[in-house]
C-alpha cells in the first residue's frame, strides 16, 4: 500500500509538472502581443473616425454650395456672411449680416467680406453650419456679389485667389487671366473653409474664436485677406495643415442654373441687350426717315436711343459704348457689306483694350432687311 501510494504520488507529481501554467516570460510576451493588436485596432479605428469626419466636412461644404445656388435663384445675389461673434440664442445668430453690398459687422478687407456661413438665411440647420469637428465654417464672399442691383449675377465676378504653397507668388491655382487682360475669370466668388481637426482660428457656437494657428500655412487661411492656401494634409509641429476648403467660382455657382434655364448668364443678357438696342435704332431710323416712297433714306442715329437703364448697362454695371461708323443714312442702294454701327462692352474689368472686351457689329445688310419690311 505504501508503495502504491508513493507511486501514485510520483505519478501525480509528474502529471502536475507536465501540465503546469505559463511562465512570467511567456505571459509578458502574450501581453505585448495583445497590446500590439489593441494598438493596431485603435489606430485603425482612429483613422476611420478621422476619415469619417473629413467626409462629413466635405459633404456639408457641398450642401452649403447647393444652398447658396438656391439662394441665388431667390435673391439674384449671394448672401453676406453671418457675424461670427454672435452667440447661440442672440439676435442675428446664423443670419447674414445686414446692408447687402456692405455686410456690416463682418470683417471687410478690400473687396471681400469674411464671417461664418449664414445657415439660417440659407435655410440650413445649425448643425449644417459646423464641420465634422464641431467648429463653424468660415465663409468669405466678394462684396460686389452681395449687391442687389440687376447686374450682380449676370455680371458676377470673383476676387478670391487660391494657392498651392507658400510663398504665394507664382503658384496661384485659380489664375486664368487672359493674356493682355486685366480680369481673372477663374477667381473664386466665395469660399467655404473648415479649419480641420485642430480648429485653429475657427469660431464656436458661443461666438468665441479658438487660438490662431502657429504655422504660416494655416495662418494664410485665417488672416481675412482674399488669398487662401489649399494643399495636402501636413502633420508638422511647427507648420501643421489640416484645413479643408471649397472655393466657388462664377462657373460653380451660375452654370448649374443656366444649364437648367433657371438663370440668364452674362452672354445671354448681352445678346438680349444688343438685340433691343438694334431694334431701337431701327425704330428710330424708321420714324426719322426722309425722302419719298420708293427712295426713302433711313438715318442712323449718332447716339443710343432712349431705353430702360438696365438695357443700356452691361452685366457689370457700365454703359454700353455705341459708335456710328460714319454712315449717316441707308437706302436701298447702300453697300450691304459695310458696317453700320458697333456696340461695345469693356467686360468685367471695365477697361478698354483688354481681352475681355466684347464688340457687336451691326451691318448695313441687317438694317436693310428690316427697312425693306416697311418699304423703301
Amino acid at each position: 500500500m505504501n508503495y502504491d501510494l508513493q507511486n501514485m504520488t510520483i505519478t501525480n507529481h509528474k502529471t502536475r509538472t507536465k501540465h503546469k501554467g505559463f511562465t512570467l516570460v511567456e505571459m509578458a510576451i502574450v501581453l505585448v502581443i495583445i497590446g500590439l493588436l489593441l494598438s493596431a485596432i485603435v489606430g485603425v479605428g482612429n483613422a476611420q473616425i478621422q476619415q469619417a469626419r473629413i467626409s462629413a466636412t466635405k459633404q456639408k461644404e457641398d450642401l452649403i454650395r447647393i444652398a447658396i445656388i438656391n439662394y441665388i435663384t431667390r435673391n439674384n445675389r449671394l448672401p453676406c456672411p453671418a457675424v461670427p461673434t454672435i452667440a447661440e440664442g442672440a439676435v442675428g445668430y446664423g443670419v447674414e449680416a445686414p446692408l447687402f453690398g456692405t455686410c456690416t459687422g463682418t470683417v471687410i478687407n478690400g473687396a471681400v467680406s469674411t464671417g461664418i456661413v449664414p445657415w439660417s438665411s440659407l435655410g440650413l440647420t445649425d448643425e449644417n453650419a459646423t464641420d465634422g469637428y464641431y467648429n463653424r465654417f468660415t465663409y468669405q464672399v466678394t462684396l460686389t456679389a452681395t449687391n442687389t442691383n440687376a447686374q450682380t449675377i449676370a455680371g458676377l465676378k470673383g476676387a478670391i485667389s487660391t494657392f498651392s504653397r507658400l510663398p504665394l507668388a507664382g503658384n496661384q491655382s485659380n489664375d486664368c487671366t487672359p493674356v493682355g487682360g486685366n480680369y481673372n475669370p477663374c477667381s473664386a466668388v466665395a469660399i467655404i473653409v473648415s479649419h480641420g481637426n485642430n480648429g485653429t482660428g475657427s469660431y464656436g457656437r458661443d461666438g468665441t474664436q479658438k487660438a490662431l494657428p502657429v504655422g504660416a500655412d494655416e495662418t494664410e487661411n485665417t488672416n481675412n485677406d482674399s488669398r487662401f492656401l489649399i494643399k495636402d494634409y501636413a502633420e508638422n509641429t511647427n507648420n501643421p495643415f489640416d484645413d479643408i476648403l471649397l472655393p466657388l467660382s462664377t462657373s460653380d455657382l451660375i452654370t448649374p442654373l443656366t444649364v437648367h434655364g433657371s438663370l440668364q448668364d452674362y452672354r445671354s443678357k448681352i445678346n438680349d441687350d444688343v438685340s433691343k438696342i438694334k431694334n431701337a435704332v431701327i425704330a428710330r431710323s424708321i420714324l426719322t426717315r426722309s425722302g419719298s416712297a420708293g427712295s426713302y433714306n433711313y438715318t442712323i442715329p449718332n447716339n443710343l436711343p432712349s431705353l430702360p437703364a438696365n438695357t443700356l448697362m452691361d452685366p457689370w454695371g457700365l454703359n454700353y459704348v455705341y459708335a456710328n461708323l460714319s454712315i449717316t443714312s441707308i437706302n436701298m442702294s447702300t453697300d450691304a457689306s459695310l458696317n453700320a454701327f458697333i456696340i461695345t462692352t469693356y467686360g468685367p474689368d471695365g477697361l478698354s483694350g483688354g481681352n475681355d472686351d466684347l464688340q457687336y457689329v451691326i451691318t448695313v445688310n441687317e438694317l436693310q432687311d428690316a427697312f425693306s419690311k416697311v418699304g423703301w
